[in-house]
């Protein structure tokens, strides 16, 4: 595979790897030397990454999972609650991405952040990006279970952004060792994990919001959604109150950070409880537009 490092714009250096539909390249390094590093990290990666299913040979991409999986996914009809958008083309944009191109096996948790850092300047919407991020772990496990099972997965440890998945074991231990600090913080956690909605928005809600023997709370600004009926209250207490007595914000940004360091992902951000809600929808067997609607993206929902 064919590498190239040269000059860039303003000083830096840029790095070309291969050509044609494979090809790819990152730019910016500081100097010759960290393009040269990374060349070499890259081309490894590459070589990796080149699957093979019979006479055909294709690189293992973001961008190549994302598209498989995007076609599987098909076009869910207004008739069963969809948007008739094919995730194709939802996901267009976020495949077109630079990072998207590179090899499954180069691809880290701080180009990971990076890229997410770019779709949200892009959507001006958070819910959107975490929902598209949510597909792209979906993506990835998939194409790594049936072409590269040995690959790491670049969700599994906290970004820069703060932002990671858990798995089902450490969401359970997350909710136990929550509860044990309190009942009201392990609620928190749990509603979290099960809504995928954020700590403020959960915190605004009142016991009037929540439906216990049907299961559902709405959230401010309308939105229902599915909850264990365990985590609601009953009938007997006084509507107006809040649905986390006692837990101020400042309370469970400090609960969730000492949670994070217990977890062992120091740095863990809230919306990584928001992204693993989003991801294990997905992997249930939701439709990204059912997710888009589970995360609150109203305006993604309109066509």
């Amino acid at each position: 595979m064919v590498t190239r490092v040269r000059p860039g714009r303003d000083g830096t250096w840029q790095v070309a790897v291969g050509q044609g539909p494979s090809a790819f390249q990152r730019e910016a390094f500081a100097d010759r030397a960290a393009a040269e590093d990374w060349a070499a990290m890259a081309t490894l990666a590459a070589r990796v990454c080149m699957v093979r299913i019979g006479t055909k040979r294709f690189l293992g991409t973001a961008a190549e999972a994302l598209r498989r999986w995007a076609i599987d996914q098909g076009t869910l009809p207004r008739s069963e609650g969809g948007t008739e958008i094919a995730p194709l083309q939802r996901l267009a944009p976020l495949m077109a991405d630079p990072d998207c191109a590179l090899p499954l096996a180069a691809l880290q948790p701080v180009d990971l952040a990076a890229l997410r850092a770019r779709r949200q300047a892009a959507l001006g919407c958070t819910a959107e990006m975490l929902v598209e991020q949510a597909a792209l772990a979906a993506a990835l496990e998939h194409f790594r279970d049936f072409h590269i099972p040995a690959l790491d997965d670049p969700f599994a440890e906290p970004a820069p952004d703060g932002l990671c998945l858990l798995d089902e074991a450490t969401c359970a231990q997350a909710i136990g060792w929550a509860s044990a600090e309190s009942a009201t913080m392990g609620r928190l956690v749990a509603l979290m994990l099960s809504t995928a909605a954020a700590p403020e928005t959960l915190l605004a809600c009142c016991n009037g919001q929540a439906e216990a023997r049907s299961g559902q709370l709405r959230l401010p600004g309308g939105q229902v959604v599915a909850v264990p009926s365990g985590l609601l209250p009953g009938q007997d207490v006084p509507f107006a109150a809040p649905l986390l007595p006692g837990l101020t914000a400042a309370a469970a940004a400090a609960g969730l950070a000492r949670l994070a360091q217990r977890l062992g992902r120091p740095g863990m951000a809230a919306p990584a409880l928001q992204l693993t809600a989003l991801a294990q929808a997905l992997a249930q067997g939701q439709h990204l537009d059912e997710v888009l609607g589970l995360a609150g993206a109203r305006a993604a929902l309109v066509s």
